[in-house]
């Protein structure tokens, strides 16, 4: 669901071609959820200007076999999410975000997740994506032992980001690949969650291959050839792939 304010990027995805907008929402009766974001030396502030709706039950019908939760102000609970699970086959979740940030008296905003919080969501999902900066890698080392079955991400930025599944873990490093230390536009992790989970739903994918190509379209993203700069092209995405194959890490 978005606001009125976004009808106009909606008429440039239909002109531009490459990206299904039927089944977004518009509602006449808010703005779009969007944030102010500052920039400091080493971090960022984020606030909420605008949030337009939460998501209920009625807005969730006729949902495809494969879904991506990826709320970024706390629009989905978990006893939605929970629905959702329940009526589709393959769920992938976005933890940053939707689950974990809080909002002070001025909508600032700061992360706050427990473990147990964790193990809540993950219980509904079947892949899951993390950044480290939301739970110590010692909890999620605990979380994968606990639930093996699960497809575990956790992001570092810069750094790249680890895979956990079935007592393995996979690590691709994307220093000197990255070039921006958080893009202006964001939106790295989001298709990063969205490559992973569509490849892993469709069964028989090989699970490093998806890992290095999921992470070749999020840093793509930070490129600038995300959505903002027209449709990811495969040419890229494989060129990127390369590099990142002969960084993956096996333990």
């Amino acid at each position: 669901m978005v606001g009125k304010d976004f009808n106009e990027y909606l008429v440039d995805y239909k002109e531009r071609g490459g990206i299904i907008t039927d089944r977004v929402k518009v509602l006449n009766s808010c703005n779009s959820t969007s944030y102010e974001i500052t920039y400091y030396d080493n971090t960022r502030k984020l606030r909420l200007l605008h949030k337009c709706s939460d998501f209920s039950r009625d807005d969730l019908h006729d949902l495809p076999d494969t879904v991506v939760v990826n709320p970024i102000a706390r629009e989905i609970d978990l006893d939605t999410l929970q629905y959702i699970k329940e009526g589709v086959e393959f769920v992938g979740v976005d933890l940053q975000g939707g689950f974990t940030r809080v909002f002070d008296e001025h909508n600032y905003v700061s992360s706050s997740i427990s473990i147990k919080d964790v193990i809540k969501i993950i219980e509904h999902a079947d892949v899951i994506k993390a950044s480290i900066d939301d739970v110590p890698m010692d909890g999620f080392n605990t979380i994968a032992d606990k639930y093996p079955n699960k497809v575990i991400v956790i992001t570092m930025g810069a750094d790249g980001s680890v895979l956990l599944h079935n007592g393995h873990k996979l690590r691709i490093s994307a220093n000197g690949i990255v070039s921006v230390r958080d893009p202006p536009t964001g939106g790295a992790g989001d298709v990063m969650t969205c490559a992973l989970t569509y490849m892993l739903s469709r069964g028989g994918e090989d699970l490093e291959w998806s890992f290095i190509f999921s992470n070749a379209a999020a840093i793509a993203k930070t490129m600038g050839e995300g959505p903002y700069g027209g449709v990811i092209g495969n040419d890229i995405i494989s060129d990127i792939a390369n590099r990142l194959f002969s960084r993956l890490i096996k333990t």
